[in-house]
């Protein structure tokens, strides 16, 4: 059996190699695909984290509206606020149920 000479072989060997590195990088690389799906899944996550911040400003916006002198109601304020400090005002009157 006779072997190839040097120059036969040496040129697709040197092709094939550099094919093989790119392809690995392709995929494995830092910029590779497999790469891209993890910042894919990043990106999705961070978004999904905006829209559920983005909800609870705008539920705390509403309630500070709500605070605004224009739509507060000074009685139910004090109502809620005697409530919560378990406290009453002097004229108040209370009566027991049995």
């Amino acid at each position: 059996m006779r072997l190839l000479p040097t120059r036969n072989w040496l040129f697709p060997t040197i092709c094939l190699v550099i094919t093989s590195y790119f392809i690995y990088h392709g995929i494995q690389g830092a910029r590779g695909y497999r790469r891209m799906n993890q910042l894919n899944e990043e990106i999705s996550l961070a978004r999904q984290i905006a829209d559920d911040t983005r909800a609870e400003k705008e539920l705390l916006e509403i309630k500070v509206k709500s605070l605004s002198p224009k739509s507060l109601d000074l009685d139910q304020l004090e109502e809620s606020a005697l409530r919560v400090l378990n406290m009453g005002s002097p004229e108040d009157q209370v009566i027991f149920e049995n």
